[in-house]
């Protein structure tokens, strides 16, 4: 009956991971964006269309040039000249939008351009080197390098970057993280409609900019960087947190999903099943993503694809993690503890000491290397070797 209840447990844990994974990302505004007001210059507002793309084809519209549905795209060089009318997930090297997005665009990329045609109704999210908007876009949401408005965002825009330009108009608010901010010489001096922000700007640098009057309509706020020193020690407190409370939230997860696996899995770090593990853990990966790589060439398999990244990049998050609780159950087998409470103090007390180590240039890397390794053997050999053991 115990059983059971697990594998129930189990599978609706995983329907509901599908389901995210499936279902359409929408955004929470009730108001589709054609009825949004935006206050814009003249010559942009002249210059973009705010009608939804059809959800229907008109006559003499392929398929080719309209989807349906979220469109998932990898390769090299990527370029969509066609309307999507859904979700955009790409991963890439250079990925240039030409056409209407009618959803989100999740982008991972070396470079992300939105052309003059371009067209994202809904937020763009974007992990990348190099962005650059030419078009138009609702929302903003930006980790890269380099981040340059040239277009128009229609609401806020949130961008962490080494070097942020402004040459064109963000509808609303502005939060910007950066070392370099820039804004175009034009707009108040000569009339032109070079950078605005019709909202608030929140920015966060080392060195408070000089912003040309007129830019901004509503307030500036600046928060100066902290030094290296004080950001050094922080992040270092935030990372061994962070670090700690990962382990300890996967232990209470494999406690109430998998208490058979914390039972048993000690027994795959010995002399005869360490070196299996060992070699399913460097293994592993490299199958799971030559796997992917295959199914983005299929362009019929993308969606498997990004699964198979998914599951690997999940697999990498937790390896660490499993390790620890691994070689932790070996030490309170040691000490003899038994207790929840104590093997939650042990648990603690390692993730702390591993992750120190971890500190140490060289052997830190080393180390964490091996940790992964093993850890993602771990999970691996539970799985492949659950049907063998059982049968014997």
């Amino acid at each position: 009956m115990l059983k059971n209840k697990n594998k129930l447990k189990i599978i609706a844990l995983i329907a509901m991971l599908i389901l995210a994974l499936t279902l359409p990302i929408v955004r929470a505004d009730d108001e589709p964006v054609a009825n949004t007001e935006v206050t814009s210059p003249e010559a942009t507002a002249e210059n973009i269309s705010t009608d939804m793309p059809q959800t229907t084809n008109t006559p003499g519209t392929s398929d080719e040039n309209f989807k349906k549905n979220d469109v998932y795209l990898a390769g090299d060089n990527v370029t969509i000249d066609y309307i999507v009318d859904g979700n955009l997930f790409v991963f890439a090297n250079n990925v240039t939008i030409n056409s209407q997005i009618g959803g989100d665009a999740f982008i991972c990329a070396g470079s992300v351009t939105i052309g003059e045609q371009g067209y994202v109704f809904s937020n763009l999210f974007t992990a990348s080197k190099d962005v650059t908007i030419n078009g138009v876009v609702y929302d903003l949401y930006a980790a890269s390098q380099n981040t340059t408005i040239n277009g128009y965002v229609y609401r806020d825009i949130h961008v962490g970057s080494d070097t942020v330009n402004i040459f064109g108009t963000v509808g609303r608010n502005a939060s910007i993280d950066c070392n370099t901010l820039n804004f175009t010489k034009e707009n108040a001096e000569e009339g032109t409609s070079g950078a605005a922000i019709n909202g608030n700007l929140n920015y966060s640098a080392k060195e408070e900019v000089s912003i040309p009057e007129g830019i901004v309509s509503g307030e500036t706020t600046f928060e100066q960087q902290n030094s290296f020193k004080e950001n050094s020690i922080q992040d270092t407190i935030m990372n061994l947190g962070t670090y700690v409370i990962t382990v300890v939230v996967i232990w209470l997860l494999c406690l109430w999903l998998a208490p058979k696996f914390l039972k048993n899995n000690t027994s795959l770090l010995t002399t005869k099943k360490i070196l299996p593990v060992i070699g399913l853990g460097a293994l592993t990966p490299i199958i799971l993503f030559a796997l992917a790589i295959l199914f983005f060439v299929l362009d019929i398999t993308v969606t498997l694809g990004f699964v198979l990244l998914l599951v690997l990049f999940g697999l990498i998050m937790i390896s660490n993690a499993i390790f620890i609780i691994t070689f932790n159950k070996i030490l309170c087998n040691k000490l003899k503890i038994e207790k929840t409470m104590g093997t939650f103090g042990m648990l603690i007390a390692t993730a702390v000491v591993l992750w120190l180590v971890g500190l140490i240039p060289y052997v830190g890397f080393v180390l964490g290397l091996i940790v992964s390794i093993l850890g993602m053997g771990i999970v691996v050999s539970s799985l492949v070797l659950k049907e063998k053991e059982v049968k014997e």
